[in-house]
């Protein structure tokens, strides 16, 4: 059952990173780096948006959605949630209209409030209703809304762009049209109530109760994630960030991409482990996961390094590529760092509700990575800005790692790092030892055979070990314990 869920959630779970990792290469083809900081920033700033508004209801709306068979109680959440949208829509706005300066005063201001505002309203709406939908176990639905923007918004951006012209706007405005599309369709797929009536306070006060705690956690991970952004753009302003936003976008989109392949069963089946009394269990399970994690990440983001020459000689515009090529292996290398803090020691440390330290971790990581790209951007301009982000990402998975390992009992997998470590190396060597040439036939070759020789050297390094290997991947996705 849980392998036939996870392949049908599978398209809109791996369609829409890929999309946003090929859409940073793709707008590189028609926005200038202004332009580009415009759109990356714009977009980043709704994510916030949308989780200081309306996360916290989708939180609790995965965890606590009355079942259909509770007709009654279906129907006062759906009125609930009705009001609450409407209402939650005001700090959107309030986001909207703060981000017009991303702008630089280019448009009509009016104009570019609605389109910023249409974009982040449909977008956040996009976002609940997924995870409603994901609640109610509307496969269909779930995909057309996570999909709907990232991948229609690609398609519809390019057509837009070569009708209209290039701009940020224009893009935002094709985005926002498939994202409301998206609603329009799916959401009959889910139900809704077109009626708005007073706020149950009993569903109110559990939505906040619930979803505050995570709130504050999430928030806090994104300004780690993301506040380096903000603080290029505003000490290097909207060109340097653009030069360094396709770089810095492609390699932690990469290290996303690679992690969330592994990590999506991981915690829920920890938490039935330890909910169900098995602690050593649950501990052996992140244990596993941290291993799958490596085994992904490493290989994935070393690759990526060595054919990056190839990669931004094909696919990123001259403007962007000089800086592209120095930053992308070195922001992929921050983002598999940052993963494991995410997935890994994180998890524990969320498993065991020590959500005072993922603050107090989260705010280290925010803190360490801004004053770091100030001290590197002065350094070594926007490769500074990344190596000292790289910095700051390897001190919080330090201290992470200690907390997770001191007062959780976290198990490092150490002997299974140094086996992966050792298949790597060995495939780096293989695909380094070639010259491969810069076409699309050298980066299809290059990325066939390091997959092929990593196979092959992991096969080796854990030729003693296979049956039981079989037994923990099948577990993994199975959802049951070898």
């Amino acid at each position: 059952m849980l392998i036939r869920q996870t392949l049908l959630y599978l398209p809109a779970q791996f369609l829409s990173p890929v999309a946003q990792f090929l859409s940073v290469m793709i707008w590189t083809w028609w926005l200038s780096p202004a332009e580009m900081s415009t759109f990356v920033l714009v977009t980043s700033t709704q994510e916030l948006a949308y989780m200081l508004s309306r996360s916290w209801f989708s939180f609790y709306t995965l965890r606590f959605l009355p079942p259909s068979e509770n007709v009654a109680g279906r129907r006062r959440y759906l009125e609930t949630e009705t009001t609450l949208l409407v209402l939650m829509t005001l700090p959107e706005l309030g986001a909207a209209a703060l981000s017009m300066h991303f702008f630089d005063g280019r448009g009509d201001p009016l104009l570019v409030f609605l389109i910023i505002a249409a974009y982040y309203v449909t977008r956040g709406l996009n976002n609940h209703f997924g995870e409603r939908a994901r609640a109610q176990d509307k496969i269909l639905a779930y995909t057309l809304l996570l999909t709907s923007g990232p991948v229609g918004g690609l398609v519809a951006g390019i057509a837009s762009i070569e009708l209209f012209g290039a701009s940020a706007g224009q893009l935002l405005i094709a985005y926002a049209a498939m994202q409301a599309l998206g609603t329009a369709i799916a959401l009959p797929m889910i139900g809704a109530s077109l009626k708005t009536a007073r706020l149950d306070l009993a569903i109110l006060k559990a939505a906040i109760l619930n979803g505050g705690p995570m709130l504050a956690v999430n928030g806090i991970g994104w300004f780690g994630e993301n506040g380096i952004r903000y603080v290029v753009d505003y000490i290097g302003g909207s060109a340097a960030f653009g030069l360094m936003a396709v770089g810095w976008g492609l390699g932690r989109r990469s290290a996303s991409v690679a992690s969330m392949l592994v990590s999506v069963a991981a915690f829920p089946i920890a938490s039935r482990l330890i909910n169900a009394g098995d602690r050593n269990a649950a501990l052996e399970q992140l244990k596993v996961n941290a291993a799958l994690l490596t085994a992904v990440l490493l290989p994935s983001v070393v690759g990526l390094w060595l054919v990056t020459d190839i990669l931004v000689d094909l696919a990123v515009a001259e403007t962007y590529r000089d800086v592209t090529r120095s930053i992308l292996g070195l922001a992929a290398f921050g983002g598999m760092i940052r993963a494991y803090h995410a997935h890994a020691t994180g998890q524990m440390l969320t498993l065991d509700s020590r959500y005072g330290l993922l603050v107090i971790i989260g705010l280290f990581e925010v803190v360490a990575t801004a004053g770091l790209a100030v001290v590197g951007f002065s350094m070594n301009y926007l490769v500074g800005v990344v190596i000292g982000a790289l910095i700051a990402s390897g001190l919080t998975l330090a201290l992470s790692a200690t907390i997770a390992i001191r007062l959780c009992g976290f198990r490092v997998p150490v002997l299974d790092t140094v086996r992966i470590a050792l298949a790597t190396t060995i495939m780096g060597g293989v695909v380094y030892a070639i010259d491969w040439p810069h076409t699309a036939l050298g980066l299809v070759g290059a990325t066939l055979i390091g997959g092929l020789s990593y196979t092959v050297a992991l096969a080796a390094v854990y030729y003693r070990h296979l049956p039981p290997l079989v037994g923990l991947i099948t577990a993994k996705f199975a959802g049951t314990r070898p």
